[in-house]
């Protein structure tokens, strides 16, 4: 792989293995790339000198003058590029050391089904005991990289070909671009379409919309804003960056003061659906597979979230499979059973899961 100061040269070699997710480009480094989890350096390619990675930025910034100068202002930029085979990017540029640095996350162009992305009874739980809702919070939660953005992707493209509704994103850039289908959709991008995440929230009340995407919940506002639209009769979704469903229903709750986190818990026990959580893993083949726990707001969720005792949520979990619920560690062995994944490379995460 050359070190071109040519984006697009650079981004056609890497495009053509579909197992390469994140491009890493830096000043005085050579071009390293993240495939099937690993980082891989072309060392043999030399080193980007700071002046490519500018014409590089300027390329990424499709030659705006404004973009460029405001990056070297704000000293980093998140957004959205398009390479010439139409394969969409995030990107996030920084300053390291003084010198400059790109990040450039492969999304997928296509939307999978949600059945290609877990077990076909996992799937078909999160179709009829989320899919199906017209009201009510969602969350899909991970670290970086875990794959929430192709879960959440699935999950509204099904939405879209299924439902005749309105559906409103908020997305921090905007990643995969939908095409209406039964669907009304508009998305919008924190930064070019307005200004915040709340924002945009309260605008869309006045935009009649049905589903709400909200790329992340980051802050208290946009927590209230989040359960006040799942309780007015809207079907939310949104990420944080939890790790298990107790995890996630804590930090929302830690959102808010002390003083109203008891009727905070009584808001989320009435309108959270259930929660995602999902982390990537290398599979036998190579490539990398999805872990889940998925639970969902049953009686007992709704009234252990009441007494804020969060804790019980994993016994609920673990002990309602029947009813379409799954933790990290029965995902994992299943997977294990089923050859997909070596024990050799889950063996924290089993250890992690029991204590």
């Amino acid at each position: 792989m050359a070190a071109s100061f040519d984006i697009e040269q650079i981004l056609s070699l890497i495009e053509k293995n579909v197992n390469i997710s994140d491009l890493h480009l830096s000043g005085g480094e050579s071009i390293a790339y993240r495939l099937n989890g690993e980082v891989i350096r072309e060392e043999k390619a030399g080193k980007l000198s700071n002046e490519s990675m500018e014409l590089i930025l300027r390329q990424l910034l499709a030659g705006n003058p404004q973009r460029f100068d405001k990056f070297l202002w704000d000293k980093e930029a998140d957004f959205a590029y398009i390479s010439k085979t139409g394969i969409p990017y995030r990107v996030n540029a920084f300053f390291k050391t003084g010198r400059l640095g790109v990040v450039m996350r492969k999304i997928n162009g296509t939307a999978k089904k949600v059945e290609e992305l877990m077990f076909t009874d996992i799937a078909d739980s999160i179709r009829k005991n989320v899919l199906n809702q017209k009201k009510g919070l969602y969350l899909v939660t991970g670290p970086t990289g875990s794959g929430k953005s192709t879960s959440l992707v699935a999950m509204l493209e099904e939405i879209n070909q299924t439902r005749a509704e309105n559906m409103i994103t908020i997305e921090d850039p905007i990643e995969f671009v939908f095409s209406p289908k039964k669907c009304i959709i508009s998305q919008r991008e924190i930064g070019h379409d307005t200004w915040s995440f709340p924002n945009a929230l309260r605008a869309s009340l006045r935009e009649d919309p049905d589903i709400i995407f909200v790329g992340e919940i980051r802050d208290r506002e946009t927590a209230e804003s989040a359960l006040s639209l799942a309780e007015t009769g809207h079907l939310v979704f949104s990420t944080l960056h939890t790790n298990s469903a107790a995890n996630t229903v804590n930090r929302l709750i830690s959102f808010f003061p002390p003083e109203i986190q008891e009727s905070v818990c009584d808001r989320l026990a009435a309108s959270l659906i259930g929660v995602q959580s999902q982390m990537l893993v290398k599979s036998k083949m190579g490539s990398r597979v999805g872990i889940y726990e998925l639970m969902l707001n049953t009686t007992s969720v709704r009234n252990n979230i009441k007494k804020k005792e969060i804790e019980q949520l994993d016994n609920i979990i673990e002990t309602s499979s029947l009813i379409g619920m799954i933790n990290l560690k029965k995902y994992t062995q299943r997977l294990i059973d089923k050859q997909i994944i070596d024990p050799k490379e889950v063996d924290w995460l089993m250890k992690w899961t029991s204590l």
